[in-house]
């Protein structure tokens, strides 16, 4: 019986305003434009599902009645997923969906996906990634790394904002103050696919076609990349658990003098 990921997760953390309703059609329409990925439930909170209706979305958004802070969306059909997108800027702004049991020949369409959201939000940190099971607890050195790989690609505004990126995942996206903190040419040499876009941040890929690799092929290319990133010390730095079981993350020496920076900046602001 093959084994593949159960969980495809698109994290990332916009530099734009999502509560521009422009933005939001923009989103909606990438949603919309295959349908196995409309939407069949919304609501303004994670306990409140409504039917999807776009008009409706887009009335309470310019009535502000009621004013939500986060819209979430869901899919209960043969393709599932969930997730949600801040509505108001912020240093930890935040947009993360999980589809769940996806077909391998849907895979490319991920991808697809996470691509063209990309051209919207413009993420300054933002990660694509197939979940590959790993033993719990790891058992073995390349299942630590497996596990430390799949830690790095789920990060959220509590990771985030207090460490920085957490690393690769299987598509990496960086821009923005990102960027700015570290010399760009960092992120143009890694040894991956990397492209320039036309909205003007960096997408890595751990290999040509992600979609059409497997565990072992990713794995061998992420441990690659993270190796030559370790010396410009740009990632949050790891802690693995006694248990073995999970990893936490601490922040490296630039991200806690960026965080400095940012709060001093608030303060002259006051």
């Amino acid at each position: 019986m093959s084994v593949f990921p159960k969980i495809f997760g698109i994290s990332m953390f916009p530099s734009v305003d999502l509560e521009d309703i422009d933005v939001i059609n923009s989103i909606l329409n990438i949603f919309e434009t295959k349908d196995h990925f409309k939407p069949t439930s919304w609501g303004n909170s994670e306990m409140v599902k409504v039917d999807y209706d776009r008009d409706e979305i887009k009335e309470r958004m310019i009535l502000q009645q009621p004013r939500f802070s986060e819209l979430y969306l869901q899919r209960a059909q043969s393709i599932e997923y969930s997730g949600s997108f801040d509505l108001i800027s912020n240093f930890r702004a935040y947009f993360g969906f999980d589809f769940k049991n996806i077909p391998k020949e849907l895979w490319s369409e991920i991808y697809e996906l996470s691509e063209n959201i990309a051209s919207i939000i413009k993420p300054r940190y933002g990660i694509t990634h197939g979940f590959w099971p790993v033993s719990t607890p790891w058992q073995t050195e390349r299942d630590r790394l497996h596990k430390w790989m799949n830690f790095c690609s789920q990060p959220a505004p509590v990771t985030f904002g207090p460490c920085g990126p957490l690393g690769m995942g299987t598509r990496t996206y960086f821009s923005g103050d990102i960027l700015d903190l570290f010399n760009k040419e960092i992120f143009i040499n890694i040894p991956a696919n990397v492209t320039e876009m036309d909205w003007g941040g960096i997408r890595i890929d751990l290999v040509d076609k992600p979609w059409e690799a497997d565990a072992n092929e990713l794995l061998d290319r992420w441990i690659c990349v993270m190796e030559y990133m370790e010396q410009y010390e740009v990632f949050a730095i790891p802690n693995f658990s006694k248990s073995k079981r999970s990893v936490s993350f601490n922040p490296n020496i630039a991200w806690e003098r960026y965080l400095k920076n940012l709060q001093i900046l608030r303060q002259g602001g006051e």
